[in-house]
């Protein structure tokens, strides 16, 4: 070959390979199973690290197959893209989210002001569960949702899950994912439709020992997360949506209103945490007790080899009192690897909510543990029950989203979820 065309050729592909390098650097794969980021000429990003990798360092594609994280535009810290701008999620950072048990029934305006302002304050989980709602709840504008089962046992109406599917991609939308539960504690004891009070009376003690009862409830379960498809997301069932879905339980609060029934039957929790693990094998999406009564949500049998399906220990606290378990309660979850979540938690309206409010984020922020609160709504608080609701861009709504940004920005936090955050 001519030396003068030799030297042309060679100019040439240097001069290619150059720009290639100049217009993307492509994810690399590291024999540790993470990968290198990669990095747009505009200085976004262009696939996932340790948070979002598949078992061959490829990032994980959306309903499309396209990569989730395109149209996002802001590194959350953990290797993956999020759309909500919020600030990062590190490795180990704490973060914070809310409770809204009837989200899905809300119309598209109140719903979305809900998310946004959860977004604006950081808030990265948003739990609700599946159980049927009637109309007006809290004074809202929300719908009469009906139960999946209100036609009888085994009889499935997909309203509310279609409904569900709608709020994830809602949330999604604006880096936020959801904890679900499959059933609400309070439809079996306190609504006279319910099909499972029905059966097995409104007691409620017989739907966690009976065999029959705990058959058709596993059924539920299986229906929910492998039967029932989101159409807005390729068909995919639930237990393939881990972009959209932070975690499962069984149900809220499991059996709170007897304690010496609920202490003697802790495997109920157990083993419908490995129903929902049968069902779901991707282990980014957390498994949750449900939560419990203050300090009795956190039972050594959940860190028992015996209660493996557990991934995070719920805690349910209005007592503002973590500092006489927290300790404690945080290093048996790290010794037994797994995790805790202060699930919910409230300050009463009044006078002193403000000044509660700040007083539980610093006592909850000491132990770096994540938190929701109970709960965040769109209109106006009614005052009705117990009364911890918070309106978002409402009363007391600036203290609080300034806590959620703080806790946020805490690191060096016990308990890493930022695998189950990424989107």
């Amino acid at each position: 070959m001519d030396s003068k065309f030799r030297l042309v050729l060679n100019l040439y592909l240097i001069t290619f390979v150059l720009a290639l390098v100049a217009t993307r650097v492509y994810t690399i794969p590291i024999d540790n199973g993470q990968a290198v980021m990669g990095i747009d000429a505009d200085g976004s990003g262009s696939g996932s690290g340790t948070g979002n990798s598949t078992s061959n360092g490829m990032a994980n594609t959306d309903a499309n197959g396209g990569d989730d994280d395109a149209d996002a535009g802001t590194d959350t810290g953990t290797g993956s893209m999020s759309g909500s701008g919020s600030a990062a999620i590190g490795k180990s950072n704490s973060f914070a989210g809310t409770n809204n048990y009837f989200a899905y029934a809300l119309p598209d305006q109140d719903r979305h002001t809900l998310l946004d302002a959860m977004k604006a304050a950081d808030m990265k989980v948003l739990r609700t569960w599946v159980s049927g709602q009637d109309a007006g709840q809290k004074k809202s504008n929300s719908i009469a949702v009906p139960d999946l089962e209100h036609e009888g046992l085994g009889q499935y109406d997909d309203k509310i899950l279609t409904l569900i599917d709608q709020l994830m991609v809602d949330a999604h939308e604006r880096g936020i994912k959801l904890l679900i539960g499959m059933y609400d504690q309070n439809s079996l004891i306190k609504r006279k439709d319910d099909v499972y009070a029905q059966k097995y009376g409104s007691d409620g003690l017989k739907f966690y020992t009976d065999s029959e009862a705990i058959s058709h409830f596993n059924n539920r379960i299986t229906y929910i997360l492998t039967q029932h498809k989101n159409a807005l997301l390729g068909n995919k069932p639930w237990s393939e949506l881990g972009n959209y879905i932070f975690g499962y339980e069984a149900q809220n609060e499991p059996m709170v209103f007897n304690q010496d029934f609920y202490k003697q039957h802790l495997s109920w929790i157990c083993t419908t945490a490995a129903m929902i693990r049968k069902n779901v094998e991707d282990k980014n999406q957390l498994i949750f007790t449900g939560g419990g009564s203050a300090a009795a949500s956190v039972q050594p049998d959940f860190f028992k080899p015996s209660c493996s399906g557990i991934d995070v220990v719920a805690i349910h606290d209005y007592n503002d009192d973590y500092d006489k378990f927290m300790d404690d309660a945080v290093s048996q979850a790290k010794a037994a690897g797994k995790k805790l979540l202060i699930e919910e938690w409230g300050s009463k309206a009044g006078d002193g909510q403000a000044a509660n409010l700040n007083a539980n984020i610093q006592k909850i922020n000491k132990y770096k543990v994540p938190w929701l609160y109970w709960q965040l709504i769109s209109n106006p608080d009614p005052g009705e029950g117990e009364d911890f609701e918070i309106q978002v861009n409402g009363k007391n709504w600036d203290p609080l989203a300034k806590g959620a940004k703080d806790t946020a920005a805490l690191d060096d936090a016990p308990f890493d979820f930022s695998a189950a955050l990424t989107l």
